[in-house]
């Protein structure tokens, strides 16, 4: 890697730094800054109101006052965002906006409005059918209540010019990373999977405008140089949240190549499609009922295992490492058709039931080595 990409790469690094240095320094300077779970929530509306986004990420350790709270059968992400929220850590945040997705994601919200004082609750009800002039106009209705309700918490009048303009500054975003991840698949010694890692996680945590700076300066960059393949095994991370670092540095220093992925905290964060037609409310709706959908959410005539497939295939990956949130029942009910349609066509898989407020395991290690091995 030359020195100029290794500069261009270090302020994406910094975030692991103090995740939410960026949204405190903005509090400090008298912004507001908001925090969201999901990326169905509509950031959109939130930029538009004038708050900083940031995306929601538990810390590592124990749970115990999040314990009192959850059941023992909810997934590490919540039990661990939760535990932050009681401990005073999100205290700098304003406002902090729910999705409802999975039941444990509706229920942390509730619990989250109830138990965290200082912050205000908004949720926003997606509809889990996403076809058809139903859900819509349904989550028309909804988005346009929320808009409401972002308008009387914050004070500001969410005119349309001011959430087109929003839409236009997280569109550049999304269309950067697109081409970030299609320049990987053209050129995989581009850069590796920790460096991505890096990229996206910053890409919840910091302002999009500097974001999609930094962004463009890096494709630039990225474009000039050789077209180059790896001598590693190729493989792709799927999974749905992914909020420890550790995971895809273990896999890479186990000697893979991680080449692309399919999580929630990565590829799927960008998969909205631009559309144009309608107004600022009608727009938005349109792109959230559009995308390709989480395993929480049915569009009739999406495959999953299809979309994943066409992935690997696309990025040359041998093999698929799948990260299973413990307890998160969405992915798990989808992963044995997946893990069928691949290893049909030849696509070795692993799959590791993970803790997302746990370090990486030794057990993880070995277990990523063994399968390595199959792959070469």
């Amino acid at each position: 890697m030359s020195v100029e990409i290794s500069e261009l790469l270090k302020p994406f690094y910094q975030v692991f730094e103090d995740l939410y240095r960026f949204a405190k320094d903005a509090k400090t300077d008298g912004e507001k800054v908001a925090g969201y779970f999901c990326t169905y929530s509509p950031q959109e509306l939130l930029h538009s109101a004038g708050y900083f986004p940031v995306r929601v990420i538990g810390g590592l350790g124990a749970t115990p006052l999040a314990d009192q709270w959850l059941q023992p059968f909810a997934c590490s992400f919540a039990k661990s965002a939760l535990q932050a929220g009681l401990s005073g850590d999100f205290s700098f945040l304003d406002l902090v906006m729910f999705s409802h997705t999975c039941d444990t994601m509706q229920n942390l919200a509730e619990i989250w409005r109830r138990r965290v004082s200082g912050l205000e609750v908004v949720i926003v009800s997606t509809p889990n059918l996403t076809e058809g002039d139903i859900p819509l106009n349904y989550l028309m209705k909804e988005l346009e209540r929320v808009k409401e309700e972002l308008e009387r918490i914050s004070k500001v009048q969410i005119t349309e010019d001011r959430l087109l303009k929003s839409i236009e500054v997280y569109e550049r975003h999304r269309s950067n990373m697109k081409s970030l991840y299609a320049l990987r698949r053209k050129n995989p010694s581009a850069l590796n999977g920790e460096d991505m890692f890096a990229i996206v996680m910053s890409s919840f945590l910091m302002k999009k405008e500097a974001h999609n700076e930094m962004l463009e300066n890096l494709i630039q960059s990225l474009k000039a140089l050789p077209v180059k393949d790896v001598d590693k095994p190729k493989v792709l991370v799927g999974g749905s949240v992914c909020q420890v670092q550790g995971f895809i540095e273990a896999i890479e220093s186990a000697g893979a190549f991680v080449c692309d992925d399919d999580l929630c905290m990565g590829s799927r964060s960008y998969v909205l499609p631009p559309i144009y037609d309608g107004n600022p409310t009608e727009i938005l709706a349109r792109m959230y009922l559009s995308r390709v959908p989480c395993p929480a959410f049915h569009k009739p005539g999406h495959d999953p295992a299809s979309y994943l497939l066409d992935r690997v295939v696309s990025s040359g990956a041998k093999g698929v490492v799948f990260l299973q949130t413990k307890f998160c029942d969405p992915y798990a009910f989808n992963y044995p058709h997946l893990r069928r349609t691949l290893e049909k066509e030849g696509i070795r898989t692993l799959l590791i039931e993970v803790e997302q407020n746990q370090p990486v395991s030794e057990a993880f290690k070995t277990r990523i080595s063994a399968f390595l091995e199959t792959l070469q």
